[in-house]
């Protein structure tokens, strides 16, 4: 329920970035058969240190089979978890090109991006690296943007397609907001928060709790961090749940009251939103990193009005 609120959160400025999904066939602009010699297992050089652009020196012969993954260099950081959201640095090539046909560092800006929102190729290749590291994939087309490839990056169907990651932060489903952030006593706080600052939270809508009319944020505790403003990307743990109790959902693994070796949820780990795109989540404008507050929303299209406490990780 929660990612339908969150629009457009998941979209990047880049032209092909791996959280779009293709939409028209790719003309098939693969060498003809015979052209390479069949697959071996020799990946691209990529030259360059960690934030720095890469510089592509391509082997002979065609893209190797499978997903490939290789550490170019290994940060001392935080491990990147299943479903993690991720700052990271990125340029991303069609197997054999000189050009990239998307690259962060070409805008001057890292992305914030779902580990679930992405194409597989990084969904499964990125985590277990270690944030300050800067890895190569070579993501083959079933991992990647699939037999529509993407006409306007110039992917076929058929390409292999090549990426160096810098990986510059992570944000895992288990992470919390601020354990020392300072709380806010609001008496006009509708719904009963449980959980301590810095852990997993959980929601309850009291039976005689007023349906909200309109869109509102209580603050629940305050961050140290930035205030996170429209324009945004914002990295965001939470458990929504609508206002007559029929469904909950949680980012959170474990989630609040959970044991710690509780299966993971289909939404776990944090949110990805854009801030501006006209959804919930626009009430954390100058909200700080590192706060819970509590959000709520009328019902509509037939369902109940809702209620999530969601604490900010991180903004881009």
């Amino acid at each position: 329920m929660l990612l339908a609120l969150a629009a457009c959160g998941s979209e990047d400025a880049g032209s092909a970035d791996p959280t779009t999904e293709p939409t028209a066939a790719a003309e098939d602009t693969t060498d003809p058969a015979g052209a390479c010699e069949p697959a071996g297992d020799a990946l691209p050089e990529a030259d360059g240190d960690f934030g720095d652009a890469p510089t592509f020196t391509w082997p002979d012969g065609c893209a190797p089979e499978g997903l490939q993954v290789e550490v170019l260099s290994e940060g001392d950081g935080t491990e990147v978890g299943l479903g993690a959201a991720v700052v990271a640095n990125y340029a991303g090539y069609v197997w054999g090109s000189d050009t990239p046909f998307d690259s962060s560092y070409e805008r001057g800006n890292p992305s914030l991006f779902s580990l679930n929102q992405v194409v597989q190729g990084w969904s499964t290749g990125i985590p277990g690296a270690t944030v300050g590291s800067r890895l190569l994939l070579s993501i083959p087309p079933d991992l990647g943007y699939g037999e529509a490839g993407n006409a306007g990056a110039g992917i076929a169907g058929t390409d292999t397609i090549v990426f160096v990651v810098d990986v510059v932060d992570t944000f895992n489903a288990d992470m919390a907001g601020e354990a020392d952030a300072a709380a806010v006593a609001d008496d006009a706080l509708p719904v009963t928060v449980e959980g301590e600052l810095g852990e997993a939270a959980g929601l309850t809508v009291p039976s005689d709790a007023e349906s909200p009319t309109e869109p509102a944020v209580y603050r629940v505790a305050d961050g140290t961090g930035d205030p996170v403003a429209m324009g945004q990307f914002v990295a965001v743990a939470y458990t929504v749940t609508y206002w007559d109790g029929s469904s909950n959902e949680t980012s959170w693994s474990p989630g609040y009251g959970e044991p710690a070796d509780a299966e993971p949820g289909p939404a776990s780990g944090p949110l990805v939103a854009m801030l501006g795109q006209g959804t919930i989540f626009d009430l954390l404008d100058g909200v700080p990193v590192g706060s819970r507050v509590v959000l709520v929303a009328p019902g509509s299209d037939g369902e109940p009005a809702l209620a999530v406490v969601a604490d900010v990780l991180g903004a881009v």
